[in-house]
């Protein structure tokens, strides 16, 4: 038996087409405990922010100091309501604790977001 046999399976699939198969991936699970635990919480302390050309969202490069960040959380900062339109991270579009993340965000001016502030997400 070839080692491309054993790889791919001699082309079948069967395991894919099964209905009660479950994938498992570190954002699922990942995803999966921030909805259990920290009710969709968390804080992320922002390094550096910038727009780019032709952008209408401000990119933000920010470690997660608390909980988890996901895509389409919103945070509060002073009176402005900041939503995660995008997030990139180890896990895809979630992040923990400790974890740094660049995420595209809207309601706020870069120049609003000064190094080491703070942002309090949370899943609405």
């Amino acid at each position: 038996m070839s080692l491309i046999t054993l790889t791919f399976a001699n082309g079948r699939n069967d395991f894919y087409n099964n209905p009660n198969a479950l994938v498992s991936s570190p954002e699922s699970r990942l995803n999966q405990r921030m909805l259990r635990d920290g009710a969709g919480k968390g804080t992320a302390v922002v390094k550096k922010a910038c727009r780019f050309y032709s952008h209408d969202d401000v990119f933000i490069l920010a470690e997660v100091a608390d909980g988890f960040v996901a895509e389409n959380m919103k945070a509060s900062f002073g009176d402005k309501e900041v939503r995660v339109v995008s997030l990139e991270s180890k896990y895809g579009r979630s992040a923990k604790k400790g974890m740094i993340v660049g995420m595209s965000v809207s309601g706020i001016d870069e120049e609003e977001l000064p190094i080491g502030s703070t942002l309090n997400f949370e899943l609405k």
